[in-house]
């Protein structure tokens, strides 16, 4: 992991910290073989690729939900990546033309601690929030998910355009949900699995735990 991406992880584990979530983020993924650029690098992985349209264990509210789409539309959605990287349908949510507001839930089938979604074009008004038994573990906004001084809602900047991949640990969710309140919340290959939690994550974890116990003494 370089430093870059070790100050990117440490800065949302801060972030998330203080919002008591109990969720590491780190950022890369690997190449796509179906056009789509980017997908998980976890190979027990489950990936959603909507290139057969929106799965059934997707719901989409009526009308301005979400839907799944191909390439871009001003002001409506643009394909994660920009400059023609995803090649392959992907979910936009709101839906195009709707009242730019829009909620898509993923009830996934099960219980688990990772997931990973190409995110594109980060934004403040996008919300992904993840469940567990009908109780909310984490939610986080496209801004506190971004690359550290990159522009909100950039359609082509690689640092609001990446493979997002969030680890809980020992914790698990079987929802995950999506929220925009404007154009547009778009991402494609969601992946979910069980697996370890990086141990570059835990040996950063224990840092910054150390760093949080030093600072409460200095306040004592």
């Amino acid at each position: 992991m370089s430093l870059q991406t070790r100050l990117a992880v440490a800065a949302v584990l801060l972030s998330a910290a203080s919002m008591a979530q109990a969720v590491s983020i780190t950022f890369g993924g690997c190449a796509a073989t179906d056009g789509s650029a980017l997908t998980t690098c976890q190979t027990t992985a489950t990936v959603v690729d909507f290139n057969g349209g929106l799965p059934s264990t997707y719901t989409s509210t009526a009308g301005a939900g979400g839907k799944v789409v191909s390439g871009s539309q001003g002001g409506q959605f643009a394909q994660p990546g920009g400059g023609g990287s995803d090649l392959t349908p992907y979910l936009t949510t709101p839906a195009p033309g709707s009242n730019a507001i829009g909620q898509v839930t993923a009830v996934i089938g099960g219980s688990y601690n990772y997931f990973g979604l190409y995110w594109g074009s980060m934004d403040a008004y996008n919300t992904l929030s993840f469940y567990s038994n009908g109780t909310l573990i984490s939610t986080l906004t496209g801004q506190q998910v971004i690359a550290a001084g990159t522009a909100l809602g950039n359609q082509t900047a690689p640092g609001s355009n990446q493979y997002v991949n969030f680890w809980f640990g020992s914790q698990s969710f079987d929802k995950v949900v999506f929220d925009s309140t404007n154009f547009a919340f778009e991402s494609d290959n969601h992946a979910y699995a069980n697996v370890p939690e990086p141990a570059t994550l835990g040996l950063l974890g224990l840092g910054l735990a150390g760093i949080g116990l030093s600072r409460r003494r200095k306040v004592r």
